[in-house]
């Protein structure tokens, strides 16, 4: 993972926004170092934990997908980058990679599921694309060359 790129700014202070980008290797290890960074950098600005859940859960699906699929079975592994920028009421993130584009050059739908149903019948994993729809907004994806791009808003709870 390489050393972040900082706009220094104070999240409370909306006239000074702050931005981040990391760039790290498609591996579940570098996701994982990722996380834990941009948590981190997110946590030291003064995001509730509640956000600070949110964004990581949104980004695990995201960058994970990104491991899983993009880059399964190409020969070696790729990069993600990964730029976030902060604004008073949302954060928003610019994920590229390299990797197969999605199928269909579009987003997947994301299918609803029932939290009501007991966790034996529920099957294994399924729900990235429908958390990913729940906790962000504005999602785009395009593709350009061989580059994928995909971004979201992520709406800040208050507190």
């Amino acid at each position: 993972m390489s050393a972040p790129n900082r706009n220094e700014g104070t999240v409370g202070q909306p006239d000074t926004p702050y931005g981040f980008e990391v760039t790290l290797e498609a591996s579940a290890d570098a996701v994982r170092a990722a996380l834990g960074h941009i948590r981190t950098e997110l946590a030291d600005r003064g995001l509730s934990q509640e956000n600070l859940e949110i964004v990581e859960l949104v980004l695990a699906e995201t960058l994970n997908n990104v491991v899983e699929h993009a880059y399964a079975g190409l020969p070696q592994a790729g990069l993600i980058g990964v730029r976030g920028a902060y604004a008073p009421d949302d954060l928003r993130f610019r994920i590229t990679d390299l990797g197969k584009p999605m199928p269909g050059f579009t987003l997947p739908p994301g299918e609803a599921f029932d939290v009501l149903k007991l966790a034996d019948e529920l099957p294994e994993g399924g729900f990235g694309w429908s958390l990913i729809r729940l906790l962000s907004c504005e999602l785009e994806y395009s593709r350009t060359g061989d580059m994928n791009l995909l971004a979201l808003r992520i709406p800040l709870a208050a507190g």
